[in-house]
């Protein structure tokens, strides 16, 4: 749904094991740079080891903050966010979806992948909201079921689509364009 051509300066934001940056690598040319952030170095390191077996060097990695990435205004064609969301706290979400903004260029792609639910309370959500705070990141990982397309509305992102795909983990695709 993200739309990556092969010219297409890409930047994954949380890019976890390295898994979804991999596909984005075999979309663009090999002389285009992919660029990926994490907040946690251990995750840049698998994710080092994941291109590299793969056979990739057209990639930069960085350790960053999604709520103050380290990139110009205007700078990239995709913004591709997998399962992060649904891990930050909701009153997050305008300030790291205008920094997603900010770095996109005019008709910039956003191509986001989260928990979700299709609308209703889910169990899942009734037992986060009853969980004391600090025990969510133990017993949840502190992901909970989020609805992002009207946040992107909101951020001022136009064209927002959104798919629910129902699986053991419910889960949904948001795009739209800047």
């Amino acid at each position: 749904m993200a739309a990556i051509q092969p010219q297409d300066r890409v930047l994954e934001v949380a890019v976890g094991t390295g898994a979804a940056l991999l596909e984005i690598l075999k979309r663009v040319d090999k002389a285009n740079v992919v660029y990926g952030v994490d907040l946690s170095p251990r995750m840049l390191t698998k994710a080092r080891r994941t291109v590299a077996i793969a056979d990739f060097t057209n990639v930069d990695l960085r350790q960053a903050d999604a709520r103050s990435l380290p990139f110009d205004d205007n700078s990239f064609d995709v913004l591709f966010n997998i399962y992060m969301l649904d891990l930050i706290p909701l009153g997050d979400m305008p300030g790291v979806l205008g920094e997603f903004r900010r770095v996109l260029k005019a008709g910039g792609r956003l191509a986001l992948v989260n928990m979700s639910k299709d609308h209703r309370i889910t169990v899942w959500e009734r037992l986060y909201r009853r969980t004391p705070a600090r025990l969510v990141p133990y017993l949840y990982g502190g992901c909970r079921p989020v609805l992002m397309a009207e946040h992107a509305r909101q951020a001022g992102f136009r064209d927002v689509r959104r798919e629910f795909i129902k699986n053991i983990i419910p889960s949904e695709v948001v795009v739209g364009r800047k």
